[in-house]
């Protein structure tokens, strides 16, 4: 065989092995490959956790949660993982193709109406979904890494919401203790309710309606627009690099305070409000119940009552 055969046929090989390593998928869409089905009833603990699968959730139509994987390779090896113990039930991806071109996975969820206990969701690159169901948890967590997470409606104890690069869509919202958390990922919201504790390097925030109290901080840059329709705690915003935009009840009564380096502020009551160098500060109201702090190095304040 010629030096030129041998290449020919090195090539060919190597092209053939890549396939089969791959999946041979190229052409292939997800097809439904696994079903799991788990009692509820004594689990108060439910965690999922994929690494580039996207997850969508649904409500399921009966008292058992379903988990269905869609693959474009049916192996036994890339099933979930189960570790179920009598009150917790942890689910986790399984293998992969050494060679992932190819192959793909994504999830269904059908979570039970009746399950209210703690519900926590992992991914890295994968999109998280939840908008077409309506929660009511003792808690729920969500962290991912550079996909996006989507909520309709979620009511609990506790919110814990964590993206790196990835984007947070966000319903209504309802819990006593809310965490945001974001590096560079935006947030934005139509209802949030609660206490608030949020922070952020470099996303936007766009919270359209609040209700509540909170902490909102970008420590680096991302504009931070939060309109509150009614205020029952303290209000402390900071944001290093770029603007705040806050709305608050036109009948609320505070305390107020804004300063900044850099930057103009703008409000939209006068009375009670005097300006000492970069600081606006007074009392709004005879009778003032909570203290609204708002503080940039380089950005503008303006505070619309």
């Amino acid at each position: 065989m010629t030096e030129l055969r041998k290449h020919r046929a090195f090539y060919i090989l190597s092209i053939l092995c890549l396939l089969v390593l791959g999946g041979c998928s190229h052409s292939k869409s997800p097809q439904m490959a696994n079903e799991l089905q788990f009692s509820l009833n004594e689990v108060s603990e439910l965690t999922i956790s994929y690494d580039e699968e996207k997850i969508t959730f649904f409500e399921g139509n009966s008292d058992e949660l379903v988990i269905k994987e869609y693959m474009t390779v049916n192996k036994s090896s890339y099933y979930a993982k189960v570790n179920q113990r009598s009150d917790s039930i942890h689910i986790s991806e399984g293998d992969k193709p050494l060679f992932k071109s190819g192959f793909s996975r994504y999830i269904e969820v059908y979570l039970p109406a009746s399950y209210h206990q703690n519900l926590t969701i992992t991914t890295t690159d994968g999109d998280i979904d939840l908008s077409n169901s309506d929660l009511d948890l003792s808690m729920l967590r969500v962290d991912s890494t550079s996909g996006t997470v989507q909520l309709n409606s979620v009511t609990a104890a506790a919110i814990h919401l964590s993206s790196t690069r990835g984007t947070l869509k966000l319903g209504s919202i309802q819990a006593e203790q809310i965490k945001l958390e974001t590096t560079s990922g935006n947030v934005t919201c139509t209802e949030l309710n609660g206490h608030v504790t949020y922070t952020s390097t470099s996303g936007n925030a766009d919270i359209r309606s609040a209700i509540g109290s909170g902490s909102y901080k970008a420590n680096n840059s991302g504009k931070l627009n939060v309109a509150y329709t009614d205020v029952d705690g303290d209000l402390l915003f900071f944001n290093k690099n770029d603007n705040i935009d806050l709305i608050i009840p036109a009948d609320l009564e505070f305390n107020f305070e804004a300063t900044t380096k850099n930057g103009t502020i703008s409000t939209t009551f006068q009375e009670g409000i005097s300006i000492n160098g970069r600081t606006t500060s007074g009392t709004v109201g005879d009778n003032p119940a909570v203290t609204i702090k708002v503080e940039t190095n380089n950005g503008d304040i303006q505070v619309t009552q």
